[in-house]
């Protein structure tokens, strides 16, 4: 009745040529029990996007099949079955693409699925949002995490839990019965043997991860969740550039969000990623700054992060001292290098307008270097280093600059 699906991407958005590059289908019965499983690698014929997240190496494709070769099984498997996964608009989405890649439209229908993360927060009121959060509510061990057949023998145990809440035949028994006649394609079958990835791959775990589990739902506006799940992955460890940034903004242009309701998205993420790394105790320096970097990251000041920081612990909490007292006043001259997510004439005129002198060139008597990565190699940074001139990250930057209302007033 039910086909659980979990999947591995190159990128957050088909629409950007990210492709599938693993994924993995459990079976169940109507009653939530195990039928069969099936999982394979895919070779995307592109590089593999965040191997730091899913933790697949090149190595692991060059022998998979490609999605065409799987396409005719892969449909057999769905073709009848009620879809369920965890954010399952995201899968979806990706499935669609790659079907639409090989010229078919399949009948995958968000509004005829199930979704393990909407589920939760329909069933038990304030529960997180990820996968890990929500298995842990359900004392449901999750191994592998970010392995396609790890997450979906999850998603299947959590589902099959959350349909004990339910009287047979469920609430979405219509939605079943249409499922169940919609009609697939004749796809083109293809000879392949699946591909399992090795026992060295598999995302890494950090404290930042940690925090995403405990984040709370935001109810409104309503596709609230699906947006901040995307966040979620991509921000458990602590990674995002330029280009997942524009990802970013077309998942939520995917998704209806405005412009105003992304940023204040954005401020709430900030806000409870802090309050949620205060309850764990004593911040290290080293989570303040990587915290900083995700607040930039989102558009935001570490200002922020430090007025979130203040009124989760009461006013306890001891803000670091700015690097302006490091003698980066006002009138000092400065060089930026590296990538940053926003367009270098952005950072431009926000270091003019605090007073600051930008350049084009490090000099001798340049006074500091912004970088986006303060281990840079560029000219600009090798140049630094030899003058003798202090290099500080963009999150520091951001400190020096005034605050909304202090711009005002100026």
């Amino acid at each position: 009745m039910y086909a659980v699906i979990d999947t591995e991407t190159t990128g957050l958005s088909p629409d950007h040529r990210h492709r599938v590059i693993e994924i993995a289908v459990v079976l169940l019965d109507a009653r939530g029990r195990v039928e069969g499983e099936w999982v394979t690698l895919l070779n995307p014929q592109r590089d593999l996007g965040p191997q730091h997240i899913h933790g697949i190496l090149t190595a692991d494709v060059l022998a998979a099949p490609e999605f065409g070769d799987v396409a005719r099984q892969l449909g057999e498997l769905l073709a009848g079955r009620m879809v369920v996964g965890h954010n399952v608009e995201f899968d979806l989405g990706f499935l669609r693409a790659e079907f639409a890649r090989l010229g078919f439209a399949v009948p995958l229908i968000t509004e005829r699925s199930m979704c393990t993360m909407a589920l939760a927060g329909y069933l038990y009121p304030g529960a997180k949002r990820t996968l890990g959060a929500c298995c842990s509510a359900a004392g449901i061990s999750l191994e592998g995490w970010h392995s396609a057949l790890a997450d979906t023998r999850a998603t299947a145990q959590l589902f099959s839990h959350y349909l004990g809440s339910f009287r047979a035949p469920p609430p979405w028994q219509w939605a079943y019965e249409e499922v169940r006649r919609l009609r697939w394609p004749d796809l083109p079958d293809g000879e392949f043997t699946p591909t399992v990835r090795p026992v060295h791959a598999g995302g890494r775990h950090g404290w930042m991860s940690r925090l995403v589990d405990q984040l709370p739902r935001v109810p409104e506006p309503p596709q609230a969740d699906s947006y901040l799940a995307v966040l979620d992955m991509i921000l458990a460890d602590r990674e995002i550039n330029a280009a997942g940034a524009d990802q970013l903004v077309h998942v939520a242009t995917k998704l209806g969000l405005t412009r105003p309701q992304v940023d204040e998205l954005h401020r709430v993420y900030v806000s409870d990623l802090a309050e949620a790394l205060w309850s764990e105790g004593e911040v290290s320096p080293a989570q303040r700054n990587d915290l900083d970097r995700v607040a930039v990251m989102l558009g935001h000041r570490a200002s922020d992060v430090d007025d979130a920081l203040l009124r989760a612990s009461n006013g306890r909490y001891v803000v670091p001292a700015r690097p302006g007292a490091r003698g980066f006043p006002p009138g000092s001259t400065l060089v930026f290098t590296g990538d940053m997510v926003e367009r270098r004439e952005v950072w431009w005129d926000r270091a003019v307008a605090a007073g600051f002198v930008p350049q084009e060139a490090v000099r001798p008597d340049t006074t500091f270097l912004v970088a986006a990565d303060v281990d840079s190699l560029s000219v600009k940074a090798r140049a630094a280093r030899e003058y003798g001139v202090p290099i500080i990250a963009v999150e520091d930057f951001v400190r020096l600059l005034p605050a909304p209302d202090e711009r005002k007033a100026g």
